[in-house]
């Protein structure tokens, strides 16, 4: 596989989206190509509805939920959106409506459910050789959209820089660090909690990283942030080896801490306060669906994966690159790659893209594709 690109953007945050835009104008439009042969969008539009009325209609309804809020918010984040639409001869309506699909995710479908479930893995500075803090995460999500990751280093007038990954539409990153070292994953996770407002978690990541500096600021920040739609899990660390997950749905938030000198992130919520507000688990017949189908689905796979890396971590033993690289392609005690293994093969869903970070040496690693498969490509700050 060829070398990752690494795309680089300065200046305001309209400028930079322009930028963006200009490089990605070609992906977005064969992401909107695409879009209608999913079976997440099938799954939203009304059978006899024609698909070109309906994406009008989505992308009128998608203004109407997120343009206020992100502005009013996130006023940057909004000029670099902005920005993307003009850089791709694109509306902004239609970044808009891409921006709500992070927002209705996972959805079930009649035959199938096709749900993102990241492993992320945090490791303190005593548990490393090196002596570092390291995050290390799988980006697992629908196989149709492995071709659209991409690799950013962001430099904003009078705000810190960032570096890391997202997708072609996105002026957030879903995964990625700042100059001062700061580092963020993002999981999914399945939540009851109705939001009150729609902002894109990938927005407030951002702006977090363009703003703050150490673990501590981070987790105020976004445990106050406004934002909308799923749940997550959200790991946490910055250049002093600081590590947290901060447990989180639109409403709601709790922190945890390393144990062992370290975190892993799956899909579920470990602490008490957020467990009542996870996607329930016993199984309702409504007639069509179990209702509590996703939660089991979820939880299957979320705790196969946590037990595995609990298994494949020797407390022992300090961890180095080529151990976290054996956790991320690990396929389970049998060797059979699957759906519930931490490197996923899935029909629906697989793992797409794998990350690295560094912290303290401001670098991270990248891989697009199964992390089995792939090597990593390593970048740093310019």
């Amino acid at each position: 596989m060829e070398k990752i690109k690494l795309h680089s953007f300065s200046g305001d945050n309209y400028d930079i989206g322009v930028q963006q835009g200009k490089a990605v104008r070609g992906m977005i439009e064969q992401a909107m190509s695409l879009l209608p042969n999913l079976d997440d969008f099938r799954l939203m539009k009304p059978r006899l509805l024609p698909t070109s009325l309906f994406i009008a209609l989505a992308k009128r309804r998608a203004s109407k939920l997120l343009e206020g809020d992100i502005l009013k918010y996130y006023p940057e984040q909004m000029q670099r959106l902005r920005g993307i639409a003009e850089g791709a001869m694109t509306s902004t309506s239609t970044l808009l409506f891409l921006q709500s699909t992070e927002l209705l995710m996972g959805a079930p479908t009649d035959k199938n459910y096709r749900i993102p479930a990241c492993t992320s893995l945090g490791f303190t500075a005593g548990k490393t050789e090196e002596g570092v803090a390291v995050v290390a995460k799988n980006f697992d999500y629908i196989n149709e959209l492995e071709p659209f990751s991409i690799t950013c280093h962001i430099e904003p007038t009078g705000r810190n820089r960032t570096l890391g990954c997202t997708m072609p539409p996105l002026p957030g990153m879903l995964d990625g660090m700042n100059e001062h070292g700061l580092t963020v994953t993002y999981n999914y996770a399945y939540t009851t909690d109705e939001p009150k407002n729609f902002v894109p978690l990938s927005i407030a990541l951002q702006e977090m990283l363009e703003t703050c500096t150490t673990t501590k600021e981070a987790v105020n920040f976004i445990t106050g942030a406004k934002q909308g739609g799923h749940g997550a899990l959200l790991m946490i660390a910055d250049a002093k080896g600081e590590i947290m997950t901060v447990e989180i749905t639109p409403n709601n938030s709790s922190t945890r801490e390393p144990v062992d000198e370290l975190i892993i992130n799956t899909n579920h919520y470990h602490t008490e306060n957020m467990k009542k507000f996870e996607v329930p688990h016993d199984a309702v017949w409504n007639g069509k669906i179990p209702e509590g189908w996703l939660g089991r689905r979820i939880l299957e796979s979320s705790e196969k994966r946590l037990a595995r890396a609990r298994e494949l971590i020797d407390l022992n033993h300090k961890m180095d690159f080529k151990k976290i690289c054996s956790i991320l392609s690990d396929h389970g005690e049998d060797n059979q790659p699957s759906e519930t293994s931490i490197c996923r093969h899935g029909k629906y869903v697989s793992t797409i893209r794998s990350s690295i970070f560094y912290p303290y040496k401001k670098k991270v690693k990248v891989l697009y594709g199964k992390t089995c498969q792939n090597q990593y490509t390593d970048f740093t700050f310019l």
